[in-house]
């Protein structure tokens, strides 16, 4: 039976190459901080809203679901 020699995994080295491509310019990466803040906590719901937002979130949830199953 063969001995296993150390990783699979070798190293390629083709050396420096640093060869121009026409027509193609150098990518710039452009970053822009944006300050966060924290977002206010809503007042908690009661009675008849708290059942109404229940059954939106529930509502949006089952169109999400169903768009998901379409997708598979």
């Amino acid at each position: 039976m063969a001995r296993f020699d150390g990783s699979l995994a070798r190293t390629l080295d083709f050396g420096d190459f640093d060869i121009p491509i026409p027509g193609r310019r150098p990518r710039v990466i452009k970053v822009e901080l944006q300050v966060v803040r924290p977002k206010p906590v809503p007042a908690p719901l009661r009675g008849a809203e708290k059942y109404a937002a229940l059954a939106h979130r529930r509502h949006q949830a089952q169109i999400k679901a169903r768009r998901l199953l379409d997708l598979l």
